[in-house]
């Protein structure tokens, strides 16, 4: 039997369309052997093939294809790459070998993949069990590992309804602390839906149909109980009878703020959870936003507004659904910027962030790029989706460097492209800079050998100077080359740790000198800076100081420096 040939809905990982023909069409009319209804996508938009186990995909329709983001007429496709067509995404999925298609079974038999080893019987420990019963344990031998489906992720189940990167269970403070990273799967601790929450010995997690139970020898992973021990001192005589009626007069008091009040409060929590599991969203986030302006305890402040997070995640998923993303953005921005400080909140910045990845691609693909742009540039550098913005801010620079060079030779192309490359002009100005020039002449010939060369010293330009400053530890020069060497190559892992060394040296606040001791007990971060940073990370300006918009964007004109790095 022949391997599969899966396409799965990107939106949707439940809908998918399988051939196991090596040669087929693929579009929206029935003569087709894969049949995508998309008002986009041509009556026949493509031809696949196999040739000695490669599959190639060649374009038949008047719009291209896009296979990772990039379009030709002819491509080779690899399983996990990220086809376009018309206005769809799709993952690829293929058994690369013959044995591989033999062990495709459903996604309830295919449960886990793990890339530690599992043989350790003592320490923190995950033990991952799946549908069927079968268990698998996990040592958890570094502080920080990630849980999904990913081929990056350190324990991979492999289940629709585990996301890419579904959570991260990672080692503060002695302590191991499961977070939800999933923008659309939940993540359950002990059947409570969370954002974060701190693990003990014997808690279960509940992702998409594996059940986790995460197991410690350690005594501090042990959940204690603890009391409190009233002690009263002895009096005698008429002090006695005093200190009785005292007690008696404050008793009803004591006992309605230390007894009454919490269990009351304690009750409105937990009606506030059965509104959510009833998906009561509004009246739940209502109710909560009144409760949060009592004083609470610190454990009844930080469940509270771990429910009111809930709630405005749902409450913005609905108007994204029913309304607009822009609503969704709008009304989550508003909630950010009063409740945004806590580590309950984290869930709802890469929210955030989500709704600009997909507004600054709807502006694209509107060709409107300044907006895009500017959706783009505000997404925080530590976010889920950070990368896939700066491959997109890659995307529209290079599309602004075509328009001029499509009446000219690959010989006209190369000659400029040499100008600029001995005068160190090699990304900036717009339109006139060599690597545009090489990425030109690729599109004309993707395999030309000079271009390809060319690109690579480019590259190592960036590398070498890079190094040089971060041995050196000019931080500010070295991410200087860093950054734009990762505009070329934004693949490469080792310049992406570099470049986050970098900016957490430079972000870093700088120790005063210590004249005294008075200062140790001040907090690390005053609750105005706390609201100026929310302040600048709700900015949508960002295009204004991102190096990207200074150094692509904009020409510069009189720069002499001989250590400019374009």
């Amino acid at each position: 039997m022949s391997a599969n040939f899966r396409l799965i809905k990107k939106s949707d990982p439940l809908t998918y369309y399988e051939t196991q023909q090596e040669s087929f069409l693929l579009g929206k009319s029935n003569k087709c052997e894969i049949v995508i209804s998309d008002p986009h996508i041509a009556e026949v938009q493509a031809k696949v093939g196999k040739k000695d186990e490669t599959y190639f995909i060649k374009n038949m329709g008047k719009d291209p294809i896009q296979v990772n983001g990039r379009s030709a007429l002819i491509q080779v496709l690899k399983n996990g790459d990220e086809i376009t067509l018309g206005k769809t995404k799709f993952l690829l999925q293929l058994p690369t070998t013959n044995e591989e298609l033999a062990k495709t079974v459903a996604f309830e038999a295919k449960t886990m993949v793990m890339n530690s080893p599992s043989n350790a019987n003592a320490g923190p420990r995950l033990v991952c069990t799946n549908s069927a019963g079968k268990s698998k344990t996990y040592p958890l031998k570094k502080d920080k590992i990630v849980i999904g489906r990913s081929s990056e992720a350190n324990l991979k189940l492999v289940h629709p309804l585990v996301s890419r990167k579904h959570c991260i269970i990672a080692k503060h403070d002695n302590a191991y602390n499961v977070r939800n990273i999933s923008t659309t799967n939940p993540v359950y601790v002990n059947h409570q839906g969370i954002s974060e929450k701190r693990l003990y010995n014997g808690d279960q997690l509940k992702i998409g149909t594996f059940s986790i139970t995460f197991l410690s020898d350690r005594p501090e992973d042990v959940k204690t109980v603890k009391m409190k021990v009233d002690t009263k001192n002895k009096r005698t005589g008429w002090s006695l009878w005093i200190a009785m009626v005292l007690m008696l007069t404050l008793g009803g008091y004591f006992v309605y703020l230390h007894g009454y009040v919490p269990w009351k409060i304690k009750q409105t929590l937990l009606s506030v959870s059965k509104q959510i599991d009833s998906e009561k969203y509004q009246p739940a986030h209502n109710t909560l936003k009144r409760l949060l302006e009592k004083n609470l305890s610190p454990e009844d402040t930080h469940q509270a507004r771990e429910l009111l997070a809930q709630t405005a995640l749902a409450i913005t998923r609905q108007k994204a659904k029913t309304e607009s993303v822009e609503n969704a953005k709008k009304y989550l921005m508003a909630y950010l910027a009063e409740y945004g400080s806590g580590k309950e909140s984290r869930m709802l910045w890469d929210r955030l962030d989500y709704y600009r990845l997909a507004m600054g691609q709807q502006f694209e693909g509107a060709k409107e790029s300044d907006l895009a742009l500017r959706q783009y540039a505000a997404i925080r550098e530590d976010s889920l989706y950070y990368d896939e913005a700066q491959k997109a801010v890659r995307r529209i620079w290079l599309a602004k460097q075509q328009p001029r060079r499509e009446d000219q030779t690959v010989t006209q192309l190369l000659k400029e492209a040499e100008t600029h490359f001995n005068a160190k002009r090699y990304l900036t100005p717009v339109n006139q800079n060599a690597y545009s020039l090489y990425q030109a002449v690729l599109a004309l010939e993707p395999q030309h050998q000079l271009a390809l060369q060319q690109i690579e010293m480019i590259k190592n330009f960036y590398r070498e100077h890079g190094e040089t400053f971060y041995k050196k530890k000019q931080w500010q020069k070295a991410l200087t080359y860093f950054e734009r060497y990762n505009f070329i190559d934004p693949e490469a892992s080792d310049i992406k740790k570099k470049i986050k060394i970098c900016r957490n040296t430079l972000t870093a606040p700088q120790k005063p000198p210590q004249k005294n001791k008075q200062n140790k007990s001040e907090p690390a971060q005053k609750p105005d800076e706390k609201r100026e940073e929310i302040k600048r990370l709700l900015e949508e300006s960002g295009t204004e100081s991102s190096w990207l918009m200074q150094y692509l964007f904009e020409d510069q004109k009189g720069e002499k420096n001989s250590e400019t790095p374009w």
